[in-house]
């Protein structure tokens, strides 16, 4: 029976990283061109999209490995079940509680992997991305202009463009500017090279100009102006704060310690992640066995519809504590206790001799 339990373990092991890098794969390629617009329009640099990526991968790997740990699951038995494997494993005795033994290693080092992801690693990759991305916006305006093409900020207010970058990317050149606000009249300027300074008092960033000209007003007005200047100095914003950190990128010893509605609905949502892996995959071997005739992805709607039930009924918990209309203590564990009991249920029902 060992040969048999190593037997249903590497193929169980292989299908789900199968499944993982399928569902990595379509996931991080969706976010990639998301991004990878996101960057077209200047709002952070292209080479910065990978370090995003990786700062994410936690994130999606907590997520998905439950989802993809049912689903090997699903296949996996399901071949076993369609191409009659289990009738010879159960004529030699192996009922459930014996293949759950055989499980139980793979789903308790899947498990303790979301669990690391959920608790630990993904919070702080989450706190850094949002550190990244509130440096990447700070430096938006003259940071990621990319010479020959028009950069439009503050919705349609502001519109920067270069001719080239300087070979050292510290100053800009044939720099063009322009400002279109609703209260004032329009400022055009152009300057042959231009440079960044901030101000370390207030955070105010400054564009700093040279060799240039400077137009208000309508081209033609009795109020239009030109001035000449050899170095003006532009702001390109208000001194901003960074954004507030979402309860995502809070540690989980943290959680604990703030004991408020969000923090509690956050930190069942991290716990209930790895017991996803384990009751959800209990569900799994339930629904897994076909009947006769039936072919191997018979069970594979089921089951998922049954995964995905589990998963919405998690985050509805977590959304109902961090509002206040379900006590903290309650947490997920009715809708952890609802489906442990569906999964005995299932494991039983699939020991029954097999209907026609």
């Amino acid at each position: 029976m060992a040969v048999a339990a190593r037997y249903i373990n590497r193929e169980l092991v292989l299908v789900l990283v199968s499944v993982t890098a399928v569902l990595l794969t379509v996931t991080i390629g969706g976010r990639f061109i998301s991004y990878l617009q996101d960057a077209a329009l200047g709002k952070y640099a292209a080479d910065s999209i990978f370090q995003i990526l990786y700062f994410r991968l936690p994130g999606f790997l907590q997520l998905l490995l439950p989802f993809a740990w049912s689903l090997a699951l699903l296949l996996t038995l399901g071949r076993l079940h369609a191409e009659s494997e289990f009738v010879v494993l159960r004529g030699g005795g192996v009922g459930p509680a014996r293949l759950l033994r055989w499980l139980l290693l793979p789903a308790l080092v899947v498990a303790g992997v979301v669990g690391y992801f959920s608790l630990i690693l993904a919070p702080d990759s989450d706190r850094r991305l949002t550190k990244f991305l509130d440096e990447q916006a700070a430096n938006a305006e003259f940071s990621l202009v990319t010479p020959g093409v028009f950069h439009i900020y503050y919705r349609g207010q502001r519109v920067t463009y270069a001719d080239a970058i300087s070979t050292a990317g510290d100053s800009l050149e044939g720099v063009f500017l322009a400002e279109m606000r609703s209260n004032t009249a329009p400022v055009t300027v152009r300057a042959e090279t231009g440079g960044q300074r901030v101000d370390d008092a207030s955070g105010t960033r400054y564009l700093v100009l040279t060799d240039g000209h400077r137009y208000v007003g309508e081209a033609g007005g009795l109020d239009y102006q030109v001035v000449s200047f050899g170095r003006l100095q532009q702001r390109l914003e208000e001194g901003r704060r960074q954004r507030e950190p979402g309860i995502e990128t809070v540690a989980t010893p943290a959680l604990i310690e703030r004991g408020d509605l969000e923090a509690l609905a956050e930190l069942h949502f991290r716990l209930a992640l790895p017991l996803v892996v384990l009751i959800g995959g209990l569900v799994a071997v339930g629904v897994a066995r076909t009947k006769p005739r039936d072919g191997r992805f018979a069970r594979l709607v089921p089951g998922l519809g049954l995964f995905v039930a589990y998963y919405a009924a998690i985050v509805f918990n977590r959304n109902a504590i961090s509002d206040g209309q379900l006590p903290a203590a309650f947490g997920m564990w009715f809708v952890h206790g609802a489906f442990l009991v569906v999964g005995v249920m299932l494991l039983r029902n699939s020991n029954k001799p097999a209907s026609v």
